[in-house]
């Protein structure tokens, strides 16, 4: 299925854009996001990008703040850029409770990929438990990308471990942190129940990943560097069970104009993208030219979505 047929569907749709830095993520999720919210589906763009850039490419400064915000002058359209302080203060409060489990733990902050793992619970959430049609996520480039994929396997592995290691030690856990717990604190139950919860919302997340109304979008530019890491971000997407579904090539320099760098330049592109098409042809490579204005605001992101 291609890019515009996912977002015409009539499903509800969970569609994430991913690639190298520097490429046009953002740019096209974003124009995307105005296109569905443009033919009536009710729509949420989320930046899982640390550096974000969405209240930038909205021109609205309201979106820096952390939580859904409508975008200004496009009905059904929302956005939030996500904090990972925020979302993993929002978990850590169930550590709080479970002072033998801090003692092993330490903080979630502390657990490789944090940032971006909590920040996919949180997507996985906002999409299975708000009403929108489409929830479209500019994620970060390819190495936070992947961290943010491979966090639930990680996340399911590591409570598997945390649950025997707190069965083993038994009581001698709970005397030592019987020193740690607030005398006005009750007594509260297993802690393995809660690890067993983590687990499952990680069971969860791989599971909703890989359903068949989740769709990973690559985009890339026709440079060989921007080939090199698409292959590599195709096949660790796959092995998450993941479908890609699209490749976007981005910033193609003019075919008509009168400027010999941008001549020059192009027939380099054109090399690459023979290349492209020939490695990526079941993605059905499609061709985005350089516009001659900075993307940012409404008018440039209605053009892009003319290339779908």
């Amino acid at each position: 299925m291609v890019l515009l047929d996912l977002l015409n569907s009539e499903a509800r749709r969970l569609i994430l854009f991913g690639g190298k830095g520097g490429v046009g993520k953002t740019s096209i999720a974003a124009a995307a996001a105005v296109y569905t919210a443009e033919i009536g589906k009710k729509t949420l763009i989320i930046s899982s990008d640390p550096a974000h850039s969405l209240g930038d490419v909205f021109e609205q400064d309201e979106i820096r703040s952390g939580k859904v915000e409508p975008v200004q002058e496009v009905e059904n359209l929302y956005a939030l850029e996500i904090s990972p302080k925020e979302v993993i203060h929002d978990y850590q409060q169930y550590l709080e409770e479970y002072p033998e489990l801090k003692i092993v733990l330490g903080n979630f902050d502390a657990l490789p990929g944090s940032d971006e793992g909590f920040g996919l619970l949180d997507i996985i959430r906002m999409y299975r438990y708000e009403n929108y049609d489409r929830v479209i996520v500019d994620t970060a480039p390819t190495g936070h990308t992947l961290r943010l994929l491979s966090f639930p396997e990680f996340m399911k592995s590591s409570m598997i471990r945390l649950i025997r290691i707190r069965r083993a030690l038994g009581s001698v856990l709970d005397k030592f942190a019987s020193f740690f717990r607030k005398k006005d604190v009750p007594g509260k139950g297993d802690p393995v129940e809660l690890l067993e919860r983590i687990k499952q919302w990680a069971i969860e997340a791989r599971e909703w990943l890989s359903k068949e109304e989740t769709s990973f979008i690559v985009v890339m530019i026709p440079e060989m560097l921007s080939i090199y890491e698409t292959q590599r971000l195709i096949a660790e997407v796959h092995r998450n069970n993941i479908r890609v579904d699209q490749i976007l090539v981005n910033k193609l320099f003019p075919l008509d104009t009168t400027c010999e760098f941008c001549l020059a330049k192009r027939q380099l592109q054109n090399q690459n993208l023979k290349l492209i098409h020939e490695l990526f042809s079941p993605f059905n490579p499609i061709e985005i030219p350089y516009l001659k204005s900075e993307v940012h605001g409404l008018d440039t992101l209605r053009i892009i979505a003319q290339y779908f």
